[in-house]
């Protein structure tokens, strides 16, 4: 049989039905908005408490302290013991964090050079970051809240319009230094705090030794775990060689976890409600379709002519559903769900954004189209046992 004439026969079978038609195409529209933002929402909040909560480098990170007069070749005897340890990736000394004033008054108030942590990095917002070779340049926070005391107010600065800038480091009597501003970067990591300007660390041992005269005071050392769950198994290990300790978490990492599982197993079962209600809705909407099935096998069509019949109908209404769905998605998440996260998580470590990519609207449109065929393949196969004239009796 044709191909042309069964097409004649979907064509007149939509239009016959439009109200059972638009059910259909409501009830696609529905589930591909509901599917699509549910897993994109879940995906990107997975991603953030896996890599940024559970790997944070705070929770990879030891420290050990050595006083002034401990000799410098005893110091290096424990750190060569420290690097061996198969779990430890990473030794470095670290500088303390100064307070300075800027004399070229671009800032009015009192603000804390710091350094970034070996194997992190901060999010830029804009400008470029540093390389720990470079000296005299500086990463300031993208938002500041300047207090000048004179004036007694706030003023707030975008980091991005001191790009370019030079600040004169006031720390001490006649201690200057001038850093030059290349970038701003994201305080929503609580590894940083608001105030800190982050230079090199090499700059920063210059800048303390400059204002002390030489370096004096405890030497610590931060030492890097490969892993976040070997640091326990770490530290008890190197407390063997020297006094090695684990500094406070800044994050806590139970709260986001269970948070995380809460909400996976509840976007889960939502997904899980929305496939089944669309498998009953479609099972019920062609089985009402007794009548029409048996019309057809009366008129000699076969299986396969009836099964092309049914889900090219279907197929075709639910593409043309699936695209008005992802536009609404898309509408909904920019317009509604996003402003809404970012209400709640805007400038936190957990910041995101509802993202509906292809692999998402690809995998969509494949349960959809299986769930499709199975039903259809289904129903056909079904109409092939029935007595054709139990097909034909009015129900």
């Amino acid at each position: 049989m044709k191909l042309a004439k069964l097409n004649i026969l979907i064509k007149s079978s939509v239009k016959t039905r439009k109200l059972s038609s638009a059910f259909f195409c409501i009830f696609v529209i529905l589930s591909t908005v509901l599917m699509l933002l549910s897993i994109g929402l879940i995906l990107p909040m997975t991603d953030n408490v896996v890599n940024k909560i559970n790997n944070h480098i705070s929770r990879r990170e030891l420290e050990t302290d050595f006083t002034d007069n401990i000799p410098d070749d005893y110091i290096e005897s424990k750190i060569t013991k420290l690097k061996e340890n198969q779990y430890v990736t990473d030794v470095y000394k670290i500088p303390s964090k100064l307070t300075f004033s800027d004399s070229s008054k671009t800032l009015s108030s009192q603000y804390t050079l710091a350094f970034v942590h070996n194997e992190s990095s901060p999010l830029i917002t804009s400008g470029r970051t540093f390389d720990e070779s470079e000296t005299g340049v500086a990463l300031v926070p993208e938002k500041i809240k300047d207090y000048n005391e004179n004036e007694r107010k706030f003023s707030e600065i975008n980091g991005e319009d001191l790009i370019g800038k030079t600040l004169e480091l006031n720390v001490g009597e006649d201690t200057v230094f001038k850093i030059k501003i290349i970038g701003a970067y994201s305080t929503s990591d609580p590894i940083f705090e608001n105030k800190e300007i982050l230079v090199p660390k090499n700059d920063l041992f210059k800048y303390d030794a400059a204002v002390s005269g030489e370096y004096s005071g405890d030497k610590s050392y931060m030492i890097v775990v490969d892993k976040p769950e070997n640091t326990e198994t770490a530290l008890q290990e190197l407390s063997d060689i020297c006094n090695v300790y684990k500094r406070t978490d800044v994050i806590n990492v139970q709260t986001y976890n269970t948070a995380m599982y809460i909400s996976l197993a509840t976007a889960l079962l939502f997904i899980a409600f929305i496939i089944v209600g669309f498998f009953i809705f479609l099972k019920n909407n062609i089985s009402n379709r007794t009548n029409e099935l048996a019309l057809y096998r009366a008129l000699g069509y076969k299986t396969k002519h009836i099964f092309y019949i049914i889900f090219t109908e279907h197929i075709i209404l639910a593409l043309i559903s699936i695209f008005i769905g992802i536009i609404f998605a898309f509408l909904l998440g920019n317009l509604l769900i996003n402003p809404y996260i970012y209400s709640l998580l805007g400038n936190t470590i957990m910041e995101m954004t509802v993202k509906i990519t292809i692999g998402e609207i690809s995998t969509v449109i494949l349960m959809i189209i299986l769930l499709l065929f199975i039903v259809c393949k289904t129903a056909v196969k079904r109409s092939e046992k029935t007595d054709l004239t139990v097909l034909l009796r009015e129900r």
